[in-house]
């Protein structure tokens, strides 16, 4: 979910498709508006699950404990933003998990397309049992032991009762959700800055970009006060005091040319080191959670432009 370097329309575009394909894949509520919220320490504890080597992965935090509480009074509305975006959870190809398993189990998640940690309560012996159906051995790696398919193929696990850790590249190790201390993406500046900035959110959907581009890191956050009440939060972390500025005058004239989309928006600068671009976006009863990148778009093209 990479968002490409500004450019043309057609890098804009781009940004919509890989940013629409993660989020198709929820303790106490947030602030009623969505201005102010915590210093973000659910979603920075999550961070602290994985290893800073994934700040290049597109990176999806996830409450589930608190989306089917918001859950209970639309669940239609919430569709778009109450699934972890996990490789484990493909719909489309056969789970690894058994047939026993079910997403309401994960309480919280932290995924990229390539590893992830959950908290929860699983059945751990059933899902041994379907690890063993399916190939899979206990095996030492990394000083762990593991669950890992004979020549590496496929996904190691690490379960437990009330954890899994999984990890679906080459499979050589799980040093992705095996952080060293100081090395999580919770110790990364940029993560750390746009988890700062979202504060108490239930979802959030971290977009690296690459080093030349003007905007380093967006993300898209989620609160709520009620199933009724969503804002959405986006946070761009930017490489300096002009690009933060450009990036708010272009997403001030989106709010205004696109009325009555957006209204009720507000957009805020915080300059310095690793300057910060806010967007507090609130949804009526009606919009569902995660539009931003579903069907009202323009915000997010504007930093991709």
């Amino acid at each position: 979910m990479r968002i490409p370097a500004r450019g043309p329309a057609a890098g804009a575009t781009a940004l919509v498709t890989v940013l629409l394909a993660a989020v198709t894949g929820c303790s106490p509520s947030g602030p009623s508006d969505g201005d102010d919220g915590d210093d973000g320490s659910k979603l920075l504890t999550a961070l602290g699950r994985l290893a800073d080597d994934s700040a290049t992965k597109d990176v999806t935090f996830l409450d589930a404990v608190r989306v089917r509480k918001l859950s209970k009074g639309d669940a239609k509305r919430f569709t778009q933003v109450s699934q972890p975006a996990s490789p484990l959870l493909n719909p489309y190809q056969p789970g690894l998990l058994g047939q026993q398993f079910e997403v309401t189990q994960i309480n919280t998640a932290i995924d990229t397309g390539e590893a992830g940690h959950w908290s929860g309560s699983f059945d751990e012996s059933a899902i041994t049992k379907s690890l063993k159906s399916n190939g899979y051995t206990q095996t030492e790696k990394d000083g762990r032991t593991v669950w890992a398919h004979p020549g590496d193929t496929g996904a190691t696990l690490q379960v437990s009762e009330d954890e899994i850790s999984y990890s679906t590249r080459d499979s050589d190790s799980m040093a992705a959700v095996d952080p060293q201390e100081g090395s999580s993406l919770a110790d990364h500046k940029d993560f750390r800055r746009a988890a700062e900035c979202l504060g108490d959110v239930y979802r959030a959907d971290y977009n690296p970009l690459s080093s030349s581009n003007p905007v380093r890191l967006a993300a898209l956050g989620q609160q709520a006060s009620s199933a009724a009440k969503n804002t959405e939060i986006l946070c761009f972390v930017v490489k300096d005091d002009a690009a933060a500025g450009s990036l708010e005058s272009d997403l001030r004239a989106v709010v205004s040319a696109e009325s009555p989309t957006f209204d009720g928006t507000k957009v805020t600068v915080e300059k310095g080191d690793r300057p910060l671009v806010r967007a507090v976006v609130p949804d009526s009863a009606t919009q569902r959670p995660g539009r931003l990148i579903i069907s009202d778009v323009e915000l997010w093209m504007t930093a991709a432009q």
